[in-house]
């Protein structure tokens, strides 16, 4: 059984090994209708009775039966096959699965700026690189493969990228992504094949803002950094979520304040610190945010001045990957 769903911008096609059938026919079903029924049945076969003149449908187990009714399926919207000029590679399920996971997080939900909203392709002949940005924070998840000499860039949307990510999960096989005219993209697996139109506004150049020059190298335990951010960010003001950041030999202080309540916290952590003296502002949720996605001990922190953006890089990078997160600072009254 071939089931479709679609919302016209992005279909998902999979199938469904049958234990019999006596018959062919087509028709649809209201999605969240057949979903809520299902989630009450437990796992076990069920049977589905069509009646092929007037599409009523019963759904029956082994404890009783539903019915509702269906949709002529020679109606549903299918979209059309793109034609232009494609290109495709082929990558592992399991590097894009992390690529897409840690990029969508940078992600914009700003419905004023769309393309920010998507997360952005960069093929080159030597890598993939998965990139998303909402202006504050950015990352860059660049995998290491053999795209067969192919150059394209493409803007997946928000949308279809999250539904991406959760089939791909599962999978082990290698993913195929072909992309038509930079218009539309069509991903396959093994068990699904998901079309969509892509963002065609031109995404920013975001190799443009990556600081090439971020000399002050702070080196921290993952673990308790980020258990220190939790601790000062609980009296940091709500609005800002700033925590400043002081920067010194072997040493970050961590404080936080929230005038209006009189609340303030200060926490100190060792680390290795490669630089002149720096205090510098983040807002601690969106660091939080980036760092939880990092793997490894250890991370790295490459700072400049208290105006630039910050680099976060994990201590050591994963097999094939080049993983890359970027956060601009806030100011902060000395």
């Amino acid at each position: 059984m071939q089931v479709t769903a679609s919302d016209k911008d992005t279909t998902l096609k999979t199938s469904i090994e049958l234990l019999e059938s006596n018959g062919d026919c087509k028709f649809a079903l209201e999605a969240k209708q057949i979903m809520d029924i299902l989630k009450e049945i437990p796992e076990q076969p069920l049977t589905l009775d069509i009646n092929s003149s007037t599409l009523q449908i019963e759904l029956s187990y082994q404890n009783g039966k539903f019915m509702f009714q269906g949709e002529s399926g020679d109606e549903y919207p299918m979209q059309k096959d793109a034609e232009g000029e494609s290109h495709h590679i082929v990558i592992g399920a399991t590097e894009l699965t992390k690529g897409l996971s840690t990029a969508i997080t940078a992600a914009a939900s700003d419905e004023s700026r769309k393309v920010m909203n998507g997360i952005f392709m960069d093929i080159t002949p030597e890598n993939l690189s998965v990139v998303a940005s909402d202006g504050h924070k950015l990352v860059r998840y660049c995998i290491l493969c053999d795209t067969q000499d192919t150059t394209a860039q493409f803007t997946l949307p928000q949308k279809p990228a999250s539904i991406l990510k959760v089939i791909i999960e599962k999978e082990k096989n290698n993913i195929k992504i072909h992309t038509i005219e930079n218009r539309y993209a069509i991903i396959e697996t093994a068990n699904y094949k998901i079309s969509c139109r892509l963002i065609e506004e031109k995404y920013p150049n975001y190799k443009s803002v990556i600081p090439q020059h971020n000399d002050f190298v702070a080196t921290i335990d993952r673990s308790s950094f980020v258990s220190a951010m939790r601790r000062v960010l609980v009296v940091a003001d709500k609005t800002t979520a700033l925590i400043k950041f002081q920067f010194e030999t072997n040493q970050v202080t961590l404080t936080s304040e929230n005038i209006n309540y009189a609340l303030s916290g200060e926490e100190k952590l060792v680390c290795q610190y490669e630089g002149a003296p720096l205090k510098i502002g983040f807002k601690g949720t969106d660091l939080l945010e980036l760092i939880n996605n990092l793997p490894g001990g250890d991370i790295i922190l490459k700072l400049s001045d208290p105006s630039r953006a910050g680099l976060i890089l994990p201590l050591q990078q994963e097999k094939n990957t080049d993983m890359l997160m970027l956060l601009m600072p806030l100011l902060i009254n000395n």
